[in-house]
């Protein structure tokens, strides 16, 4: 009696088992990314909500908010970054509104005026007071304005406008919304209270409170400040 012999898979059978393996492996981490933005974006926004009560409370006791005036970024003669946390650095002392400045998220990789990844250590801060000339034009119409690139990790700084042309900023300046895709381009955005004290009506994009105008989502964040 003769010996059976061993059948190997054939190649067309490994092939179809290893596409099935790919696909399935595809599908899998597609689904952790996802879980991962939308886990990222919650944290984005938890922690510009705790900056956000922070800059109220600064806000009651010294009558106005952090000013971000000349506090850019740039480096120093012996090549080290100022990174951009040094403009909500008055929220942690000599009274601590916060223990320390809550990270973002999300890098920023690039964005408009020619960015230095490196620092960005936090959401970008503005306040339109800082900016008389064009107030709360550079702040979607809030006293304050706080922006994260977004999944798409491009800085746009909320879509406000930057001259000489208002609307150049404006066409990649949009709000992430994640039904667009989780991981669709947009800043994450976190205005303050409405400003009419810094109003600029020559900005005929960003007149006075253009947050409500421009940027439906914007209009549950506001509120006139007394």
């Amino acid at each position: 009696m003769g010996r059976k012999k061993n059948r190997g898979f054939t190649l067309i059978e490994l092939l179809v088992v290893i596409g099935i393996i790919s696909i399935l492996a595809a599908i899998a981490l597609n689904n952790f990314l996802e879980s991962q933005t939308r886990a990222k974006v919650s944290a984005c926004k938890n922690n510009q909500r705790i900056l956000a009560t922070a800059l109220e409370a600064y806000a009651i006791d010294w009558h106005r908010y952090p000013s971000s005036h000349g506090k850019g970024v740039y480096y120093d003669p012996s090549g080290l970054a100022t990174p951009i946390s040094i403009r909500l650095i008055p929220l942690t002392t000599p009274i601590g509104y916060v223990s320390q400045i809550p990270g973002d998220p999300f890098p920023c990789h690039a964005g408009w005026g020619g960015i230095d990844r490196e620092t960005y250590d936090t959401f970008d801060y503005l306040d339109a007071a800082a900016f008389p000339t064009r107030g709360a034009a550079l702040t979607s119409g809030g006293f304050y304005r706080l922006a994260s690139p977004g999944p798409d990790l491009y800085q746009a700084f909320g879509g406000r406008t930057i001259a000489p042309s208002d609307s150049l900023c404006n066409e990649k300046g949009v709000d992430y919304d994640p039904t667009n895709g989780t991981r669709s381009a947009g800043d994450i955005v976190r205005v303050g209270p409405a400003d009419t004290e810094h109003g600029n009506l020559s900005d005929p994009a960003n007149p006075w409170c253009p947050g409500i105008l421009r940027v439906p989502t914007y209009i549950e964040q506001f509120r006139q400040r007394s």
